[in-house]
């Protein structure tokens, strides 16, 4: 072999392992980006339930959590809870002018709410009033389509209202998320591209429990695995119904769901499954672009176990936790990053992930994961099986056979330093640590799994 070939073969090799370190890389966000997407539905203005009664306790315990963003209607509490951190999204009514409300929110901040964001009507096709149909002169006695006239009109004024005013102007606005279920055949009635220009964000509310929009299968005991499944994704992934349907009056505009979540009532989940579940949620709808996501609500409203709205909490009508409550506690303290700088732009991952069936257990696109970065440079990758633990077509929901761990190995192009796994679910403490490693091993479960890795 020539000098010249010679040298032609070492520049096509350096060219080609270039070529497959570029490509051996997982895309990143910072890490506090993951912690900043989630947040709680409260109620403050309850007096009978403990959001009034036991307000002490709960506030506690919502700063316990690590939890930064409550969503409700305005209220005196979010003062308080402003002084200490946490932020609101507060709801707009439609039977009240606009700028009163505005007014209301700029004087609550300035006593030190810290309400960043503003939504338009809840659910108005389940609760817009009948003197709310003739909002700005839109559809007075026209039943539906007058409600939805009057939505349109009520969004776009609170969207300028907001706009025009110099200390509202950097709150986000969010669009109206509706109640019903519409299909592929009858999609939102707010239409396509009505609400674009007058949202920052649009919004929308995929409680999971099945998706019968999609094409039936069986798969891990169920006989339509993706109708009658209760995992998170079962609406937004492989089968996105609720993007589909619901996020056409507000695209290209980002989503954010500000209401979705389980109930732990007699007929629902267990408060085991509920605690997989949950983080899962979050993971879900932060990996699909939701910029933030509310889980309803932070507590059980009453001590009714047969009672669906009853038993949405992460925490018990007598304030006790539930697993979910700890276990999404431990994963904002893995991903917290408070300190970041408002500029840092996060690295990608140096390194791919692949992923092999289990028993019986093949669909290996269930197993999902993301990764972000902390300022101090380390590494986060969340990882998850996304599988169903329900079949939500029982009274009762009836518990699934758990699938076993599917295996999955993360190849990095250099060696980390440290690589640290925990399972939020089980506890604080790592479960493995592995040193001056290249291949990183995974058993990956139904709950999320987090490695962190430092080079």
């Amino acid at each position: 072999m020539n000098t010249a070939t010679r040298i032609q073969l070492i520049a096509v090799t350096a060219l080609l392992s270039l070529s497959t370190a570029a490509r051996a890389a997982i895309a990143t966000q910072p890490a506090d980006h993951f912690a900043d997407s989630v947040g709680v539905c409260t109620h403050w203005s309850y007096p009978d339930t403990p959001y009034g009664f036991a307000f002490e306790g709960v506030k506690q315990r919502l700063l316990q959590s690590g939890i930064r963003h409550v969503r409700d209607g305005l209220s005196e509490r979010l003062v308080e809870l402003g002084k200490l951190g946490i932020r609101a999204t507060v709801l707009v009514d439609a039977d009240k002018p606009i700028a009163d409300s505005l007014a209301a929110i700029k004087k609550a901040n300035a006593q030190g709410a810290r309400i960043v964001a503003i939504e338009g009507p809840n659910e108005p096709d389940l609760f817009w009033k009948n003197n709310q149909r003739s909002y700005a002169g839109q559809g007075a006695g026209q039943g539906d389509a007058g409600i939805i006239a009057g939505v349109i009109a009520f969004q776009k004024d609170l969207y300028a209202a907001v706009k025009a005013d110099a200390a509202l102007r950097g709150l986000t606005v969010l669009g109206p998320a509706l109640g019903k279920t519409y299909g592929y055949d009858t999609r939102s009635p707010l239409g396509k591209g009505t609400l674009t220009d007058f949202v920052d964000w649009g919004n929308f509310h995929p409680y999971p429990g099945g998706n019968p929009f999609s094409v039936p299968f069986r798969y891990a005991g169920l006989e339509k695995y993706t109708w009658h499944g209760a995992h998170p994704s079962a609406n937004l992934d492989e089968n996105p119904y609720a993007f589909d349907v619901y996020a056409p009056p507000f695209a290209p505009k980002p989503m954010a769901a500000t209401e979705t979540g389980y109930s732990t009532f007699i007929d629902g989940p267990s408060e085991a499954a509920h605690a997989k579940y949950l983080p899962r949620l979050f993971c879900e709808y932060f990996r699909k672009g939701v910029q933030r996501t509310f889980s309803y609500e932070f507590l059980d409203e009453w001590n009714k176990p047969e009672d669906r709205e009853a038993n949405f909490g992460l925490i018990r009508h007598d304030l006790s936790p539930k697993p979910a409550y700890h276990a999404l506690r431990r994963l904002l303290a893995l991903t917290a990053d408070p300190k970041a700088p408002a500029d840092f732009k996060s690295a990608p991952l140096p390194g791919d992930l692949t992923v092999s069936a289990a028993n019986g257990f093949d669909r290996v696109q269930y197993v999902h994961h993301f990764a972000l970065q902390r300022a101090d440079g380390s590494f986060l990758l969340l990882i998850w099986h996304d599988i169903t633990l329900d079949d939500t077509s029982q009274k009762p929901w009836r518990r699934v056979p758990l699938a076993p761990p599917m295996p999955a190995v993360l190849k990095l192009t250099k060696a980390a330093k440290r690589a640290e796994i925990f399972i939020p679910n089980d506890g604080d403490e790592t479960v493995q640590t592995l040193t001056n490693t290249e291949q990183i091993p995974l058993a990956v479960l139904d709950r999320v799994m987090v490695v962190r890795l430092t080079f």
